[in-house]
């Protein structure tokens, strides 16, 4: 792995502060994608199913629209301005953004909140990604890629747990947990210097210097690939309900299942990939998504929702960290901020998009075919990956 002392031709410096910095932007990642899904009920109970042109869906997936705008542009900033610069106030925005649903007076209210903390935590993402590409080589990046993502989904299973017995008595609690963006700023501030280009490298190139023939590639991968890792939060608790798991703080026990195989799975990243290629790291991650998701659609007990979830966590502990080293792999120290930014976009957009299509799905039958939908998703992304590993593969062979 390669040091910090030798991240110059990323112009980023990592110290210990720093990385403390990358794995407390993990956290915020997990906080927010993990600790809103257990009291959605207790939200649909204060405010009702729907307000006018919004849901209580919405409160959890907004989270993707923000996402979708903030890692782009983030994106670049981290490209023009300096990766740190974006960390520390992206953190700064997420926080106060966080705390703010406290107060929330209707469900416009929360929506919006976590629409301006999705934009913070785009940012903060494709800056923290672009500073993993800058500072180590394929070996780091595999390595902090997968802590990251660890980490993060560590400390969402924790504190899902703590949100959820906070939110059996007064759910508006459980948002001072989003306090955690302020230690990431801080930290940021501290330990991360440098990274960006400020010359005309970061013009070159349409769309924001991107080059167009990777723009399918990005987007539609990712829009697929994240409508399987993280939309199954917006209807597993559903699911959970209609197989007779009623309490918040029951429904986030019932998930550690597949936070547990997430850690185990993203902390073995860089070791696995010793062994595999990219390719067939993706095959394997929509393999075990594909299984544990037709778990959870069918499955009949709380015991078998939990067993599939943990089933795809084995799935999206390899998924996560892959999308993020395949856009490291398409980008160059020019744009990569930007690269990062438009995957992650696409990545945490995917869910957002999809509920207009999913949601009636679920309001008229319920969670089960939606989580056979996303299954069904998996398999294609399953079949195409595998056919491109097997076609590599094939023109290694000597004829």
């Amino acid at each position: 792995m390669r040091q910090d002392s030798n991240a110059a031709s990323g112009g980023v410096s990592v110290g210990l502060l720093g990385r403390a910095a990358l794995i407390a932007f993990g956290m915020m990642s997990g906080v927010a994608n993990g600790t809103l899904s257990p009291i959605l009920p207790q939200i649909e109970h204060e405010f009702g199913a729907s307000s006018e042109y919004v849901t209580v869906t919405m409160a959890l997936t907004i989270l993707g629209l923000g996402v979708l705008i903030g890692s782009p542009l983030g994106g670049w900033l981290a490209d023009r301005l300096g990766r740190h610069k974006v960390m520390v106030c992206s953190g700064v925005i997420y926080g106060i953004a966080g705390c703010s649903i406290m107060f929330a007076g209707s469900l416009e209210h929360v929506i919006l909140g976590r629409l301006i903390l999705g934009i913070a935590l785009g940012a903060m993402g494709a800056a923290a990604y672009a500073v993993i590409g800058d500072a180590w080589d394929a070996a780091g990046r595999n390595f902090w890629s997968g802590l990251v993502t660890a980490l993060g989904t560590l400390a969402g299973m924790t504190l899902s747990i703590v949100a959820g017995l906070l939110a059996d008595t007064a759910w508006r609690t459980s948002f001072s947990i989003y306090a955690i963006g302020f230690v990431a700023a801080a930290l940021a501030l501290a330990g991360i210097a440098g990274g960006g280009s400020s010359g005309s490298a970061s013009h070159k190139g349409p769309l924001l210097g991107i080059p167009l023939r990777l723009m399918p590639a990005i987007l539609g991968f990712g829009l697929i690939a994240g409508s399987i890792a993280t939309g199954t939060a917006a209807y597993l608790p559903h699911r959970m309900v209609e197989v007779g798991l009623m309490s918040s703080s029951g429904r986030a026990v019932a998930a550690l299942s597949g936070a547990g195989a997430v850690v185990i799975v993203s902390i073995a990243y860089g070791w696995i990939r010793r062994f595999v290629s990219l390719d067939l790291a993706f095959v394997l991650a929509a393999v075990g998504s594909a299984i544990g998701l037709s778990v959870m659609a069918f499955g009949p007990t709380p015991f078998a929702v939990s067993l599939g979830l943990g089933i795809e966590g084995l799935g999206i502990g390899l998924m996560i960290p892959s999308l993020m080293i395949y856009a490291i792999e398409l980008s160059d120290e020019a744009n990569r901020g930007r690269v990062i930014g438009v995957m992650k976009g696409a990545v945490f957009g995917g869910p957002f998009l999809v509920q207009f299509l999913l949601d009636p799905i679920r309001l008229r039958s319920g969670a089960s075919p939606v989580l056979a939908i996303l299954a069904a998703s998996a398999v294609v992304m399953a079949i195409y990956f595998l056919s491109r590993w097997l076609g590599r593969e094939r023109a290694f062979q000597p004829a």
